[in-house]
């Protein structure tokens, strides 16, 4: 006879293997889709399988390559960069969460939440941006210095902005 007490219930979870299978997935789907080199394509599923088993080598950011030189060769085009702006990203909070979770733990989908929630602000940005510079790049025949600009200031602005910050926490734990 079993207590109350001696069995363990959790929130929804799913599989450490789940989110490996899944970064496999968005770079495979990404090579196919942006690059029309076949032997980069399949390069990018190598490596993508190299990091879903060894998360360590950080392989999958060579999938990420295989696509930009794809993006490269191909002519311009909004969807295409929209595409691109999503799987690169994706496949960058993929391989993050590959190295934290351990083989054959489980993650709680609550656990996820915050990273979605980040994802998809930060895809919110991305590709409002993306759609900005891609329509102003037509528009300017090639030549866009104002986005060379707008960059460098955006760069800048994080750059103070995390610095602020971190010494916001820094002060905060001297007191």
């Amino acid at each position: 006879m079993r207590a109350p007490n001696d069995v363990l219930q959790t929130a929804p979870a799913v599989s450490w293997i789940a989110v490996r299978i899944v970064l496999i997935a968005v770079v495979s789907v990404g090579a196919f889709a942006l690059n029309p080199l076949v032997g980069w394509q399949w390069v990018a599923v190598i490596l993508a399988i190299v990091a879903a088993v060894f998360p360590q080598t950080f392989a999958a950011w060579g999938g990420v390559a295989c696509i930009v030189i794809g993006m490269l060769v191909s002519e311009p085009d909004l969807g295409r960069a929209m595409l691109a702006v999503l799987v690169v990203h994706a496949i960058h909070v993929l391989t993050s969460l590959t190295l934290v979770i351990s083989r054959g733990s489980r993650v709680v989908l609550a656990a996820l939440r915050p990273t979605a929630a980040r994802f998809v602000l930060v895809q919110a940005i991305a590709q409002s941006l993306t759609v900005v510079v891609m329509l102003g790049a037509d528009g300017a025949g090639g030549s866009v210095p104002w986005a060379v600009v707008a960059g460098a200031v955006a760069v800048v602005s994080a750059a103070v902005l995390l610095l602020v910050n971190a010494n916001r926490s820094t002060s905060a734990e001297r007191r």
